[in-house]
């Protein structure tokens, strides 16, 4: 029998990681939606929580934290976005940003913890 490790045939505390990761990254892409910003960051989100959803594999969350770790760090290297972050008088942008980052971050950290945690392999 395949190891699968999707959320659906999953349990415990790796199912919980998963389902965090997932979680985190629709968190991610509402908060990157809610900014304003036209660009392709909630559809990479949303294909993250595919990945992490339905691809099976012990290190198949590895690639969510990947993308999560890509737009945290592209996000941060953007001086507009970074003053969205720091700008007090637009309460909205404001909140949504931290979001998207918190999102990200969060979603990077438990997709890490769930493919240390997965179970591996039987021979």
């Amino acid at each position: 029998m395949r190891n699968f490790t999707v959320p659906g045939r999953s349990a415990g505390t790796h199912r919980a990681l998963l389902l965090g990761t997932c979680g985190a990254l629709v968190v991610a892409a509402l908060g990157d939606e809610a900014t304003g910003y036209d660009g392709p960051g909630p559809f990479v989100c949303l294909a993250l929580v595919l990945l992490v959803g339905l691809v099976p594999g012990r290190y198949a969350p590895l690639g969510a934290a990947a993308g999560s770790a890509v737009l945290l760090v592209g996000g941060l290297a953007s001086s507009a976005f970074v003053h969205q972050l720091l700008d007090t008088a637009r309460p909205g942008p404001l909140v949504a940003g931290w979001a998207q980052m918190a999102g990200l971050a969060v979603a990077a950290a438990s997709a890490v913890a769930a493919a240390v945690l997965g179970r591996r392999p039987t021979t």
